[in-house]
């Protein structure tokens, strides 16, 4: 994105309902409606520490655990008003943790009464979306990122996860203000809409974009399946014969056993209807 890019200004009208008006060169006219969620799932994260500043007047460092990775959209990609080229269906994604109480599940009926959704979901966590764009100096590219906040007891649940190598997939739900659709919520969408963030409010460049701000509502975390014996691996097919030669082997003595049983029982009847016979020959 070079610089006259970065400083274009977007024509967008306002509307009551919360939804924006791109008006165009020639007045013809696009809305973009608030999104209502926005659904991603997790890869490749992993387990980050850093020394970060006293907190609660301590006079020490503290040593913060955050989590890095991947976010894929599902079926979707994420734009920005004014430059849909500029689009894409991966962004950077960390978690920090932070405590949710009281403010953020009455900021989250806020921003759901506003979006005109009636569902009772809870504020899992916080989140903020945005884009930061190439810096020519730096070399740095265009960057989608997506940081949020979650409970230490979560993030600690998904750090051991990763360190343990058990963790499997993760979904991420999503209510953010800020973020738009190209589609009608009300229409019955054929297809799953394009996500837009909104040019600057202050002065509408599209080159900043707004943040989107909002609560995490859904995440689920599953776990990896830990194969027979410990293996990890699927392809681990050593591995995986030695353990069931290792099974047969330990059935070896419970077979001879049940062998034996077996044989005794089989000795056992041939008496009884031996005598059976003897008795009625008797009589």
């Amino acid at each position: 994105m070079d610089f006259l890019e970065k400083r274009a200004v977007a024509n967008l009208v306002e509307r009551k309902d919360h939804a924006l008006e791109l008006v165009g060169f020639e007045n013809e006219r696009r809305t973009y409606y608030p999104a209502m969620s926005m659904w991603l799932k997790l890869e490749h994260l992993r387990v980050a520490q850093q020394l970060a500043e006293p907190m609660d007047g301590d006079p020490q460092p503290a040593l913060c655990t955050s989590l890095h990775g991947v976010a894929h959209l599902d079926r979707q990609e994420l734009s920005i008003i004014g430059i849909p080229q500029k689009a894409t269906n991966t962004l950077q994604v960390t978690f920090e943790a932070r405590d949710v109480g009281a403010a953020d599940r009455l900021g989250l009926r806020a921003l759901e009464d506003e979006l005109g959704i009636s569902m009772s979901d809870v504020a899992l966590g916080t989140a903020r979306l945005g884009f930061n764009p190439a810096d020519e100096e730096t070399g740095e590219p265009d960057q989608w990122w997506l940081a949020c906040h979650i409970p230490p007891a979560c993030l600690a649940v998904l750090a051991k996860a990763i360190s343990d190598g058990q963790l499997g997939a993760v979904e991420l739900g999503l209510t953010l203000r800020y973020l738009y659709t190209s589609e009608d919520p009300a229409a019955e969408a054929i297809r799953q809409p394009r996500l837009f963030l909104r040019p600057n409010e202050s002065d509408d460049t599209i080159g900043w974009p707004n943040i989107a701000t909002g609560y995490v509502t859904h995440l689920r975390i599953d776990f990896a399946t830990v194969p027979l014996g410990g293996f990890a691996t699927k392809g681990d097919q050593e591995g995986a014969a030695k353990v069931v030669a290792e099974a047969v082997s330990s059935l070896g003595p419970t077979l001879m056993n049940l062998r034996l049983t077996v044989r005794w029982i089989g000795i056992l009847i041939a008496v009884l209807l031996f005598l059976e016979v003897l008795e009625r020959l008797q009589i």
